[in-house]
């Protein structure tokens, strides 16, 4: 019993650990905040990608960087950060927020 209770109490931490990422870019999101975390995911990956450039993922996350920076010059800020969000976790590397 109380390893059980231990275990759901772990898994309950990372869940919630893991929502403020992706709540980050829901449909209510100011299109200044969007284009905020535009910018800032865009730094992240840069940051990355010497790191990562070759490995497996590579391909995939690169991808979904190049939708992620030209939605979010095309005024579409809000799917721009899905997308890099996306490439950022697909390097495994939990994405920054606002």
């Amino acid at each position: 019993m109380r390893k059980t209770v231990m275990t759901m109490t772990i898994a309950s931490v990372l869940v919630m650990g893991a929502v403020p990422a992706f709540a980050a870019t829901d449909n209510s999101m100011s299109t200044s905040d969007a284009q905020a975390l535009c910018t800032k995911l865009t730094t992240q990956f840069e940051f990355l990608a010497p790191f990562k450039k070759g490995l497996p993922y590579w391909q995939k996350a690169d991808a979904a960087y190049k939708t992620g920076e030209s939605d979010c010059h095309k005024d579409k800020p809000v799917l721009g950060a899905r997308s890099l969000q996306a490439a950022i976790s697909d390097m495994y590397v939990k994405p920054d927020s606002l």
